[in-house]
């Protein structure tokens, strides 16, 4: 190692215990940083870096702190600090308590003291504070304390310059209102006014002499002239040594105003006037100059004249004018709107101590300004309270000069009330705070930008969306703050151009509703804009779920109206073909054709269903259903479904759980969710259906609205399958999504799902993992009541066969031939009518027995619940069966869902309908067979001229 390499460090730990200290921003915390420095360095019990501020010590930085360091040692500290402050003052070394030294040394900085450095227990005080490290890191702390101190003392005389200023402003515009009151009574006078100098000299004319030629063969103008030319023009010599008596210079001489009378001949006339000189006093005392004012005092027109304007500037005048006598302090004369501020007559007012103006308190404060006032016969402007008779107090502003009334010198105080003023100020100030906590607390964004493109103002709670504080882009470039957003800067390019607009932008996934304002000037120019943002990104996602129901509800509609066309055709269908396997054997060629027109009905049948069932406009039947009961009886159904290469397992047990659901709907949700497992399975693999009790708890029901906390009824269907990703698992309940390929799949199975569970008051989950199968858990919430239902009774051994009288009304041809033949091959006698009047026609004609009226709900001219009205009046025995192909809103419009009323919904099979005869045929009759069934509309309901089902 070289040997400058040992001084090279020596210069780097110098460094890094200077930088630290020099480079720290904030004052106290420099402290702190070369007071760890020092202990690195001296290794002392305590130390202590202390200012100085005037010879006295401020608040420092110790070490250890307060509560860690013993008191009497911080005492003997500060003893050596203050020694070692007063100037002059060198190193001091005190014993401590336990023989432990205490030395301070003054930091010295441009030849002054600014602060103390305290050691205290140190090994060898004397070497460790004489390291020159140590000294240079106090010389160091010297001059960031001196330049902490020139700060302090530089922003304290700024501070004072502008209290000078502003009050130098504030006296400044006193003045001028002063001298336009000045400039208004004296030139509007009668009098002549002009202003000479101490050599006599004029030097300022009102407009009243400066209408006056001046003596001919001089000046075109009075200014520069003696002011003996003045004076001259009464022809009146003042002095024959000039003007020496004159009252200009008795004025100049005795400091005081002057009095003297002149007199004019004018066309003959002698006319009077008078004089009287003001001193102008400088601001030694001494008078600079002299204030003339000649009044032409010969007529008693021009008194009254001057009364008259001088009394209606002092009764009109909107200040309140109180004469007081300097002598007594009392009141002499008043003005209309003194006795309106003190709420007195005038005359009451009359010989008052100006003290009874003023509440004690309030007189006590302004009795020494007062004071001044009469002593300096002028009272400068001051704010006060006034106290009314009534003992209400008014804020007004008082002010005072000098006066002549009558011969006497008086005080004339003008008091200017304040008080609206005030408290308009204090609404405005209320108003301004309220309109700060809306705009602070309301979900908008109220800005300005200048002409520049440069944030003026940002305020409002809706920036906490966009992460930005009040305030927090002011001075800052919007071009800067929004260049990642287009929509934005084009819409702010706009409105820079003038151009006043609303348009909604979007700022990442937020969007803003925005009026934009621009600013003008006086003159019309363009200074900026002021805009009001408006967060609508729920408004927006509550419009797109508005646009998506209405969308959902216009399928629904569109179901509901193909629905009864479709299920006409397919009963048609259905009907014939299941006619057809009927009369030909199995091994007929034919017989494998039926059945595939069946299968295909079949499949139009349920899809209809899904239709309805997500449209909500299937008819429903609800029922408590042991839900056990119902995955057991469709057991043999599903495996035929799914296939044989699908293992099957059904959990159930033992013991009932009962929910309310109409029972196809539910067969519907389970068949559905086990094709769906199916078409996860294309290689086989297993399919597991359990059904449990579950408590569902409130933490549950809060994430899931449709349900409500309390025992439910589990239904959890799986599969080991291929599963669904993430976007596939979030649309999986749309309506008419599938992932199948064209013609393969409608989409509606797991919407209809989603929407039969939802009608039933439960809810449906999925979970699902690609390669890992499918788990949906549908909760249905669990019935309390009776006995549950099971699938529908076949009575063993009772046959469907009947000879009873059928009356079959019904328009759609196809249909009522195919109901006809199902009736009459199983014995029944059937009387066909296409429409109502046909059906009452024929009753008429038919003298024998009716013992059944089965009647589609909807038809033209008469609908179906009519004609049953009108048959029973006639036959109160008649039994009636309704069928109908339109949805349930149809068939509730027209009243055949009370409740004991047979209905069946087209399509059905021909097995349900024969049942569906046989039931009503064997049921009990009611108790009153003449009377209409309970909710059947009045005879004057019609169904108009839809065709029917």
């Amino acid at each position: 190692m070289s040997p400058a390499e040992p001084a090279a460090n020596g210069v780097e730990a110098l460094i890094a215990h200077i930088d630290p200290v020099l480079d720290e921003a904030q004052f106290e915390r420099a402290l702190e940083c070369a007071l760890e420095r020092l202990a690195t360095l001296v290794r002392a019990e305590a130390l202590a870096l202390l200012p100085v501020e005037g010879a006295e010590l401020a608040g420092g930085a110790w070490r250890p702190e307060k509560g860690a360091l013993e008191e009497a040692l911080r005492g003997e500290m500060l003893r050596a600090a203050r020694g070692a402050a007063q100037p002059g003052s060198g190193a001091s070394v005190v014993a401590g308590e336990g023989g432990r030294g205490v030395r301070a040394l003054p930091l010295i900085a441009a030849g002054r003291v600014v602060g103390v450095a305290c050691f205290a227990g140190a090994d060898d005080l004397e070497r460790a504070s004489a390291d020159p490290r140590v000294a240079l890191l106090l010389r160091v702390v010297a001059q960031r304390l001196a330049a902490q101190l020139e700060a302090t003392r530089a922003a304290a005389l700024k501070a004072q310059f502008e209290r000078w200023f502003r009050t130098l402003d504030e006296q400044v515009r006193v003045l001028d209102r002063e001298r336009q009151k000045f400039a208004a009574m004296v030139h509007q006078s009668d009098a002549w006014v002009f202003v000479t100098d101490p050599s006599g000299i004029v030097r300022w004319t009102n407009s009243v002499l400066a209408a006056e030629p001046p003596p001919a063969g001089e000046h075109s103008s009075w200014i520069g002239l003696a002011c003996r030319a003045v004076c001259g023009r009464f022809g009146e010599q003042l002095s024959g040594d000039g003007c020496a008596e004159c009252p200009v210079s008795r004025t100049l001489v005795h400091n005081q105003v002057t009095h003297h009378e002149l007199r004019r001949v004018d066309a003959g006339a002698v006319r009077n006037h008078y004089l009287t000189a003001l001193p102008i006093k400088g601001p030694d005392g001494r008078p600079a100059e002299v204030m003339v004012m000649i009044q032409d005092l010969s007529g008693l027109d021009v008194l009254r004249r001057s009364e008259s304007r001088y009394r209606l500037l002092f009764e009109r005048s909107p200040k309140a004018i109180v004469m007081a006598d300097p002598s007594t302090r009392r009141i002499v004369l008043v003005n209309p709107m003194a006795s309106r501020l003190l709420g007195c007559p005038r005359e009451e007012l009359i010989g008052v101590p100006l003290e009874s103006l003023h509440a004690p308190p309030e007189w006590a404060r302004l009795e020494a300004h007062y004071a001044v006032g009469f002593a300096e016969k002028s009272l400068s402007a001051l704010e006060c309270r006034v106290r009314q008779r009534d003992g209400i107090e008014r804020i007004a502003t008082v002010s005072g000069t000098l006066a002549d009334l009558d011969g006497r010198e008086m005080l004339m105080l003008e008091y200017t009330d304040v008080t609206e003023r005030l408290h308009v100020e204090e609404a405005l100030r209320a108003a301004e705070e309220r309109l700060h906590t809306v705009i602070s607390n309301a979900p908008i964004v109220l800005f300005a930008i200048d002409a520049g493109g440069v944030f003026t103002m940002s305020e409002g709670h809706g920036l906490e969306a966009l992460g930005l504080e009040p305030g927090e882009v002011v001075g800052r470039s919007v071009f800067d703050v929004y260049r990642d957003f287009p929509s934005v800067l084009a819409a702010i390019r706009r409105a820079l151009a003038g151009e006043e607009f609303t348009t909604v932008t979007e700022v990442g996934k937020l969007a803003f509703e925005t009026r934009y304002t621009p600013l003008r000037g006086t003159a019309g120019e363009f200074r900026g804009l002021i805009g009001v943002a408006t967060d609508v990104t729920d408004q927006r996602r509550l419009e797109d779920q508005l646009r998506h129901s209405q969308k959902m509800e216009a399928i629904g509609r569109l179901a509901g109206g193909v629905a009864h066309d479709f299920n006409n055709l397919l009963a048609a269908i259905m009907g014939h073909s299941e006619l057809m396997l009927s009369r030909i054997h199995a091994g007929h060629p034919l017989h494998t054709n039926a059945e595939e027109v069946q299968k295909a009905a079949a499949r139009g049948a349920l899809l209809t269903r899904q239709l309805l069932a997500f449209s909500r406009k299937e008819v429903l039947a609800p029922r408590d259903l042991d839900l056990n009961l119902v995955v057991t009886e469709m057991d043999g159904m599903l495996r035929r479904l799914i296939g044989e290469d699908i293992e099957l397992h059904s959990n159930i047990g033992p013991a009932p759980l009962r929910v309310r659901a109409d029972r196809g709907q539910l067969e519907q949700v389970i068949m559905n969710l086990a094709v769906n497992a199916r078409d996860a399975l294309p290689r086989g693999g297993r399919l597991t259906i359990e059904v449990a009790g579950v408590m569902v708890d409130v933490a549950f029901a809060d994430q899931h609205p449709q349900l409500r906390s309390g025992p439910h009824v589990l239904l959890t269907v799986s599969d080991d399958g291929c599963g669904m990703d993430s976007p596939t698992l979030a649309r999986a309940f749309e309506p008419f999504f599938t992932t199948k390929a064209q013609g393969k799949g409608t989409g509606l199975g797991l919407s209809t799902v989603y929407a039969i569970i939802e009608q039933s008051g439960g809810t449906i989950t999925v979970y699902s993992e690609p390669g890992l199968g499918t788990t949906f858990k549908v909760y249905l919430p669990r019935a309390d009541g009776g006995p549950a239902a099971s699938a529908p009774e076949r009575a063993a051994g009772r046959s469907l066969r009947g000879s009873e009288t059928v009356l079959l009304v019904e328009d759609e041809d196809a249909v009522r031939s195919m109901a006809r033949e199902v009736l009459e091959t199983t014995g029944y006698v059937v009387l066909e009518a296409r429409h109502g009047p046909d059906a009452l026609a024929i009753e008429r004609a038919h003298a024998e027995t009716i013992h059944l009226l089965v009647t589609d709900v909807v038809m033209p001219q008469m609908s179906g619940r009519e004609l049953a009205q009108a048959l029973i009046r006639l036959r109160p025995a008649l039994r009636v069966i309704y069928m109908s192909g339109y949805t349930d809103d149809a068939v509730v419009r027209h009243g055949v869902l009370e409740q004991g009323t047979a209905f069946l919904q087209k399509p059905f099979a021909l097995e349900a309908f024969v049942r569906k005869v046989r039931e009503v045929l064997d049921a009990e009759p009611p108790a009153d067979a003449a009377a209409p069934p309970a909710g059947a509309p009045g005879d004057g309901e019609s169904a108009g001229h839809t065709p029917g089902v």
